[in-house]
């Protein structure tokens, strides 16, 4: 009888290894989203770290102050990247008296669910306020999101994000739609 239990657990856990802990829904990939907002908020990193597949690719392109930077960053080097963010918005924080607000919102333009409901190509813009004025970060991204052990996870990201500060030239419609 030990023997047909430890069977029967053995194929349940093999099937949600292989099958259901790596099959996702629109309603996941959404979840995914909420979570990433909540972890922003937070300002937490490892957090926000572990929303991130170990294989990673995050490829930025960033405006600001008309000058356009790119970079291709990894999990790790993602990790970092948004560490520095977070203690960024602490800097800012007590430069301006400790009182920093920070308001983020998305929108999600397009899920498309791969065929075998493994992976979802999400499209979608957001805005982060800093201090209602003192910073806007404005975005547009195309990411893939995975299931890995039963979590969603960030597999790909190509994102542009236009920058204003407070006094610097003001975004126009086509900053942030030109490709």
């Amino acid at each position: 009888m030990k023997k047909i239990v430890l069977l029967a657990a053995l194929c349940a856990v093999a099937w949600y290894y292989f099958v259901g802990g790596r099959t996702l829904d629109e309603k996941m990939v959404r979840a995914y989203y909420d979570q990433s907002a909540h972890a922003l908020y937070k300002r937490d990193a490892e957090l926000m770290c572990k929303q991130l597949s170990s294989k990673a690719i995050i490829q930025d392109e960033t405006v600001m102050n008309g000058q356009t930077q790119r970079s291709t960053l990894n999990h790790d080097q993602q990790c970092e990247a948004f560490k520095a963010s977070m203690q960024m918005f602490e800097q800012i924080g007590d430069r301006m008296g400790g009182i920093l607000t920070v308001e983020f919102e998305f929108h999600i333009d397009s899920i498309e669910i791969e065929p075998g409901r493994k992976s979802a190509k999400v499209k979608g813009t957001s805005l982060l306020k800093m201090g209602e004025t003192v910073m806007q970060f404005s975005s547009t991204f195309n990411e893939q999101l995975v299931r890995e052990m039963g979590q969603m996870k960030l597999l790909r990201s190509d994102q542009r994000t236009v920058v204003r500060m407070a006094g610097g030239r003001g975004m126009s419609q086509s900053d942030f739609f030109s490709k």
